[in-house]
């Protein structure tokens, strides 16, 4: 049987609830023993994405690994650096975050009892946010004035910025067209250096409007667990649209279709208080 090879992105492990198995085949008696455990553990669990990872394609591979999807990783580079050191090794992560680590020797038992756990893990999702009105909260702009989110006209694009993120600057061309349209707001959270701000102040100039907080209880609030992470809200302050990862400039058109559907429904309550 052909190898079912996964063609997509590692960025999306990011997204909900996975079971990574790193294999060996052949040579490896253990990884024979796991493998049927691992695909019928992928028919009782379909809430978790499965996936097979393995340093190079075998014949005796296409045979095990059936309908699983099946990740080459060359040279081990990826289980490396998720700290794999043996095979078979079982990974379950959250939303990106390895919450649970299967090494051999552990039995069909074990596996089904970590998959359970791993489902019962209350895993930050902004996607809940949809159709909420966005939570309040303050923040100092460049002049040091504590400005609010319900001050800012509506609608209204809020982008949680990490310095560190090199997506999030790669952002801005994409972020100064949206802000022709909409408001944007781009939140950092924690301390600037001088080399940071200086160069925010140049690519922000006056169309975006750039607050700064220490108050890292705004990113459980809006449970934000990566960068960028964008929340779209509509003239009521409902949140209409989350995205998680870069912008494109296709997003443009998203944004005036989302806008005129939140119109049309007319959804929200109270708006968030100045």
């Amino acid at each position: 049987m052909a190898l079912s090879v996964w063609a997509k992105e590692l960025e999306d492990l990011s997204f909900g609830r996975w079971a990574l198995l790193f294999v060996v085949i052949q040579g490896c008696p253990a990884c024979e023993k796991v493998l049927p455990w691992f695909s019928q553990a992928a028919q009782t669990f379909p809430e978790v994405h499965f996936l097979l990872v393995t340093p190079w394609s075998t014949p005796e591979l296409g045979k095990s690994a059936g309908t699983l999807p099946v990740y080459i990783d060359n040279g081990g580079i990826f289980g490396a650096s998720l700290g794999v050191k043996r095979a078979p090794t079982v990974l379950l992560l959250a939303r990106g975050a390895v919450a649970r680590r299967l090494e051999w020797p552990f039995d069909e038992a074990k596996l089904g009892e970590s998959l359970l756990e791993l489902l019962a893990l209350q895993v930050p999702d902004p996607q809940a946010l949809l159709g909420k009105n966005a939570p309040c909260f303050s923040a100092k702009n460049f002049a040091g004035e504590a400005i609010s989110l319900g001050s800012i006209s509506k609608p209204l694009r809020l982008m949680f910025f990490n310095p560190a993120c090199p997506g999030c600057w790669e952002d801005f061309p994409v972020l100064v067209e949206l802000s022709r349209e909409v408001s944007v707001v781009l939140l950092v959270i924690g301390k600037l250096s001088a080399e940071e701000l200086k160069r925010l102040k140049l690519i922000a100039e006056e169309k975006i409007v750039v607050l700064c907080t220490e108050d890292i209880r705004i990113l459980e609030t809006y449970q934000v667990v990566r960068s960028p992470t964008y929340f779209l809200l509509d003239e009521k302050g409902v949140v209409v649209w989350v995205q998680e990862g870069n912008l494109v400039f296709e997003v443009m058109e998203k944004v005036r279709e989302v806008l005129k559907e939140g119109r049309k429904e007319n959804r929200g309550g109270e708006p968030c208080g100045g």
